[in-house]
């Protein structure tokens, strides 16, 4: 391998490892996103059965504050025609019929105080986790646009990128192009790697004293005997 080769190697090494670095990032930005809409998806569900729970206790509420003046109604008209009947026998009957009500009245009331005791302890539940909740929602909503900005930089980069590559390998001989292609897929990294203090970058392994020092003497390209890359020395 020439020196000219070399470096246009290195070239699309770095374009194509800058490439990589940007694909990486953009498949973290995607788990971001998605455990972001998660506990976004989470809060906001929390946040709407409290809601929830609290409309359906308050109509609960006045629907059996309903149920209760309708018997009280019902109560009165009752007692209304106790004082009116004049036969022993209807007069029991109405009697047990205000019981009725009245026993009604009596539940329905206890029923009401549980309930208003329930709503007040909701209620005190929301006031204190609805602002830590809008909080944070806030903060997973800035977050996503965070990184909607950070992933439209890096597409548009990414883009550029494979543009560049592209006219970084149609300026060069096929012959060069092929090798690269062939030996990126066999080491499934960098194909060319440089030798510091005598050890290959690429498999981290010492290479022999004497094709360290011809390198050193010739400044020359060789082939790593450990990982077979191509290595050169640098400083």
């Amino acid at each position: 391998m020439t020196k000219e080769q070399l470096k246009a190697i290195l070239q699309l090494q770095e374009v194509e490892q800058e490439i990589l670095r940007i694909e990486k990032r953009l498949g973290r930005i995607h788990q971001e996103e998605e455990q972001l809409r998660s506990e976004l998806e989470t809060l906001k569900g929390q946040l709407s059965s409290l809601l929830e729970k609290r409309d359906k206790l308050e109509k609960d509420i006045k629907n059996l504050r309903e149920e209760i003046e309708l018997e009280e109604e019902m109560l009165r008209k009752t007692e209304e025609k106790m004082a009116l009947v004049k036969k022993d026998v209807e007069y029991k009957a109405l009697l047990k019929e205000k019981a009725k009500h009245e026993d009604n009245i009596l539940k329905k009331s206890y029923q009401l105080d549980d309930l208003q005791k329930e709503l007040k302890k909701l209620k005190r539940e929301i006031e204190d986790k609805k602002p830590k909740i809008d909080k944070r929602v806030r903060e997973i909503e800035e977050e996503l646009e965070d990184l909607k900005y950070e992933k439209d930089v890096a597409l548009r980069k990414l883009n550029s990128l494979k543009e560049e590559l592209e006219r970084k390998k149609s300026s060069l001989d096929d012959s060069v192009v092929r090798f690269y292609d062939e030996a990126k897929e066999h080491y499934e990294s960098l194909v060319v790697v440089p030798v510091e203090e005598g050890i290959c970058t690429g498999c981290g392994i010492k290479v022999p004293e004497v094709l360290f020092s011809k390198m050193l003497k010739e400044n020359s390209i060789e082939r790593c005997p450990t990982c077979g890359r191509y290595v050169y020395y640098r400083l």
